[in-house]
């Protein structure tokens, strides 16, 4: 038998594969090749730590524990994102808001500068800082009346030009929304 036959025959043994013949085969090589014997001879040793050496299992709350870690990460990276969001969309509100006020007083024709002038004139021409802050506040709430007014006005003239446009949107809305629901109750159907 030759060595490479032998190397065969050792990892069908050591896997559990070899047939009764095949076995005295091998240990017939072996007795007359040392390099064989010896391969075999180490081969034995490390299978053999192997199977005495314990496997570690791990805690029974190792799971859990990982499970706990992990939705914490998950949390606070949840907590930074709506963070993110309140941050953004308050900044959004406010750049929204001086727009809007700039654009009504383009359509006023009132200057933005003169708006901060007059802002300026009430806290030096009145003598309290009660009547000057209830001067800014009428002309922010004259302001966005003013914008709201605006507001009302282009939605309306956009709704009234575009009346038609918005039935068809509508109406393409309605039938995707329904061939979804037939796609996937066919889908449905078909999984069963």
């Amino acid at each position: 038998m030759s060595c490479e036959t032998s190397n065969d025959y050792l990892m069908k043994y050591f896997d559990g594969e070899i047939n009764d013949l095949e076995e005295v085969q091998m240990r017939q090589h072996l007795k007359t090749c040392s390099k064989c014997n010896e391969e075999f001879n180490c081969m034995t040793e490390i299978f053999a730590a192997l199977e005495t050496s314990g496997t570690v299992d791990p805690p029974e709350d190792f799971e859990a524990g990982v499970m706990e870690k992990v939705n914490k990460i998950e949390q606070v990276r949840r907590e930074r994102s709506s963070g993110m969001l309140i941050l953004l969309y308050n900044a959004a509100t406010i750049v929204s808001i001086i727009l809007l006020m700039v654009f009504v007083a383009d359509l006023k024709q009132v200057s933005v500068f003169n708006a901060f002038q007059r802002i300026g004139e009430y806290f030096g021409s009145f003598s309290s800082a009660t009547a000057a802050v209830l001067g800014v506040v009428g002309d922010i709430f004259g302001l966005i009346a003013g914008v709201a007014h605006v507001i009302v006005q282009v939605a309306f003239s956009i709704v009234k030009s575009y009346y038609y446009i918005f039935v068809t949107l509508l109406a393409l809305l309605l039938a995707v929304q329904k061939l979804i629901s037939v796609v996937a109750a066919q889908d449905g159907r078909e999984g069963k």
